[in-house]
C-alpha cells in the first residue's frame, strides 16, 4: 500500500504539470487520474519484479539536480 500511494502521488504531481502545461482542463485531468489509478496496483508489482541491478539510472539523479538551475523551466515555485 505504501508504494502505490508513493505512485499515486507521483501520477497526480504529472497530472497536476500536463494540466498547467497543456489544454487539459482541470477536470479532464481528474477524469485521466481515476482511470491511471486503476492501473497502479499492476504497475507496482511489475516495478517490484525488476531485478534491482536493471533499476539503476543515475543519470534520472542527475539531470534531475540540474533541473534547479536550469535557465527555462516550466515551473520555478
Amino acid at each position: 500500500p505504501a508504494l502505490q500511494a508513493i505512485a499515486f502521488g507521483w501520477a497526480e504531481n504529472l497530472m497536476q504539470a500536463a494540466v498547467r502545461c497543456v489544454p487539459l482542463g482541470q477536470t479532464s485531468g481528474q477524469r485521466l487520474l481515476a482511470r491511471l489509478v486503476q492501473a497502479i496496483p499492476h504497475a507496482v508489482d511489475t516495478a517490484l519484479s525488476v531485478p534491482e541491478p536493471l533499476a539503476f539510472a543515475p543519470l534520472l539523479g542527475i539531470h534531475g539536480a540540474r533541473h534547479e538551475t536550469q535557465y527555462s523551466r516550466l515551473f520555478r515555485s
